[in-house]
């Protein structure tokens, strides 16, 4: 029983996994860093598309206002709010009982009415857009490193049936045999295939987009990994690391442990992110907004390459620049 309360003391309330780089907020509560970051990104995604939302609704109303008497009942409504000015001129409407001081007003207030031609929203719209997204920008590399350029796959570790144009960036199942040179790199018995690019230190992530209705897997292995027997295949090992999406659902695996995962598929897009130093692996949905699927905590001990498995044919997996 002190065990149980001492494991719950000590598990993210986010990924429900023991503290890995724990930080404490204001209000006192503990939660992984990345965890923290990530609900930070997926919030600051949402908030991204309602400003968009309501610069298109701006936009659309200084359209309609082509004219500065447009624009002049619009500050006679809703004052110095629709210019977000403070202390708005109101002399002009106090004294608009008699013709002449209303002339004297309206000509008062117009010196702080911008025309339509003044008011470049277009060019507000993008500093706010540009703004809000350096931030999500900025939180994403963060978390997540920087992109891992140059990303190919290495033919000569690719399974008999497994096809790879000549870009080396995608892969594919096939039923025709290849006819290719049996080598010991070369996987023998599942349809998977490594990256050429191998990474032993530094934060980096790629993005992988496959096929919607099939079964495939993609994750990260060391160059030790077995090539022969079911225990080849991605997460049926301790060298390797895989997240599965078999139609509508998805799955992770690791040392012949499987889990299946709450989130069910939304998106074809999958971003994978590694933190060697701190022994992080992490899968996200690159839905909207964000989700994380799932998070391997582990001591790496060997350079980890990127590796695809393909189960049956026409289904295809591909790196995305």
């Amino acid at each position: 029983m002190a065990s149980t309360d001492l494991r719950d003391e000590l598990s993210c309330s986010i990924c429900l996994s023991i503290y890995t780089d724990p930080v404490m907020l204001p209000c006192g509560h503990n939660f992984c860093r990345g965890c923290v970051v990530t609900d930070l990104i997926q919030q600051l995604e949402i908030k991204k598309d309602e400003l968009s939302r309501k610069i298109r609704h701006i936009e659309e109303l200084c359209n309609m206002a082509a004219s500065l008497t447009v624009l002049q009942e619009q500050w006679e409504s809703h004052g110095a709010a629709f210019c977000g000015a403070e202390g708005a001129d109101t002399e002009g409407r106090e004294r608009g009982d008699t013709e002449g001081a209303d002339t004297e007003g309206r000509d008062g207030d117009a010196k702080n009415i911008p025309f339509v031609e003044d008011l470049d929203v277009g060019f507000i719209s993008e500093i706010l857009l540009t703004g809000l997204a350096g931030i999500v920008t900025e939180a994403k590399g963060w978390i997540c490193g920087q992109e891992a350029a140059g990303m190919l796959l290495d033919i000569n570790t690719a399974a008999n049936n497994v096809v790879v144009p000549g870009d080396r960036k995608s892969a594919s199942y096939s039923r025709t045999d290849q006819r290719i040179p049996q080598t010991p790199e070369r996987f023998q018995y599942h349809g998977q295939i490594l990256s050429t690019r191998s990474f032993h230190t530094g934060r980096y992530y790629w993005d992988v987009v496959g096929n919607e209705s099939g079964y495939w897997g993609i994750g990260v292995a060391y160059p030790s990994i077995k090539r022969r027997g079911i225990e080849s295949c991605i997460g049926n090992n301790n060298k390797s690391w895989g997240l599965f999406r078999e139609k509508n659902k998805y799955s992770v695996r690791h040392d012949s442990k499987v889990t299946d995962v709450a989130h069910s598929p939304s998106c074809r897009r999958i971003r994978i992110s590694l933190d060697y130093e701190a022994g992080r692996l992490s899968f996200y949905e690159l839905s909207e907004p964000i989700r994380r699927l799932h998070t391997f905590t582990a001591s790496f001990t060997e350079p980890l390459h990127a590796v695809f498995c393909l189960w049956n044919y026409g289904e295809w997996l591909r790196i995305i620049s």
